[in-house]
């Protein structure tokens, strides 16, 4: 079982935080089509710098806690880079307080401003 369990986690993390092609909206070069396409529909851009995240499984944490919230179209890992990026739905909120809590209880810590929109 914990076999399977592992290799479930592996698929998932492949999946989820393969790397894609930057796709290009409003000239602004995005790290996935998803978050391209989720600015597209009238999203905002959110992007932070996070302190402790280094493997597959951290992805993997941030991801599910961001994805699972209503107001968040799309979710991006970058390992490399140590950053969170997150589009808000229009017409929803996400503040920094929240997106503080969030990365907090995920086990890490931010280790900057939160940009938002074109300063993303």
């Amino acid at each position: 079982m914990f076999r399977s369990l592992i290799a479930a986690i592996a698929a998932l993390s492949f999946s989820t935080l393969a790397l894609a092609p930057a796709a290009m909206a409003d000239d602004h070069a995005y790290a996935t089509p998803e978050l391209a396409a989720a600015v597209e529909e009238g999203g905002t851009l959110v992007s932070a710098e996070i302190l402790g995240m280094v493997c597959d499984f951290c992805a993997i944490a941030m991801t599910r806690t961001f994805g699972r919230r209503a107001e968040v179209a799309a979710v991006h890992i970058d390992l490399d880079d140590k950053t969170l990026q997150l589009v808000v739905r229009e017409g929803q909120t996400l503040d920094d307080a929240t997106i503080t809590d969030l990365v907090r209880r995920s086990g890490y810590q931010l280790t900057g401003d939160i940009r938002r929109g074109d300063g993303a």
